[in-house]
């Protein structure tokens, strides 16, 4: 069983990663794997599918192997999720920690 950080988001509360270790573990076991992989629309497709858990069509054609990987289970992803199920109504950050993993995309 996963340890899900329970860390509550206030609607005045702006992204710290450091607030969320366990999450910046499950970003940097997916930015190590996918390092190879093409990146086209790398981070939309974290976010989207770890956000929501769709991916825009014209994303998947144009990076199938990474669409394959995120959505298969491959990764440990219960602390990403996490966060993003807690803050879905937070837009100031969500948007901080949508930004976040993009930066830490790219590679």
């Amino acid at each position: 069983m996963t340890f899900i950080d329970n860390r509550g988001i206030k609607s005045n509360d702006i992204f710290q990663a450091a607030d969320f270790p366990m999450m910046i573990n499950e970003l940097a076991a997916i930015k190590k794997e996918i390092a190879d992989e093409p990146g086209y629309f790398r981070a939309d497709i974290i976010i989207s599918y770890l956000k929501d858990h769709c991916i825009k069509n014209d994303w998947i054609k144009a990076n199938p192997e990474l669409t394959k990987l995120i959505t298969s289970g491959t990764f440990t992803t219960g602390q990403i999720e996490s966060v993003f199920q807690r803050c879905r109504n937070y837009k100031i950050f969500l948007d901080d920690f949508e930004n976040y993993i993009r930066m830490q995309m790219q590679i």
